[in-house]
């Protein structure tokens, strides 16, 4: 059943609470747009700080600091190579062990076929005989 309430010069059709639901939304929003400011600001700022720490440092520091970052980025992309490369292998042992069982599974069913076709024979040749 709808409920129609005069809010501000208009009717409004609301289930429920909506107007009170859209009110709540929009102060949502409010706050969470209010606090990424903040934490958006907070970072802004401590990249100005760096940057006016770099600034000050003189050239060689500059050129050593470079040098290091260059280090800690490649260090992180072998680190990289690594973990890939060890993914990989996990996933291939993985396949090779599900190989491996379904082979077993192919012969267990295929001696347990065997063994069936070998009674149903012996039953018929005891019918017939």
């Amino acid at each position: 059943m709808e409920n129609y309430k005069y809010a501000g010069g208009s009717t409004t059709a609301t289930k429920g609470g909506g107007l009170s639901d859209l009110g709540g939304a929009v102060g949502g929003a409010i706050v969470s747009e209010v606090i990424g400011g903040y934490f958006a600001r907070g970072e802004a700022e401590k990249g100005r700080a760096l940057q006016e720490e770099i600034a000050k440092l003189s050239l060689a520091q500059q050129k050593l600091l470079e040098e290091r970052l260059q280090d800690v980025q490649s260090e992180t992309e072998r680190q990289g190579m690594v973990y890939q490369f060890l993914a990989v292998q996990n996933n291939n042992e993985m396949l090779n062990r599900i190989q491996s069982k379904r082979y077993t599974s192919y012969i267990v069913l295929g001696v347990g076929v065997t063994i069936l076709a070998l009674v149903f024979l012996k039953l018929a040749k005891r019918k017939n005989g």
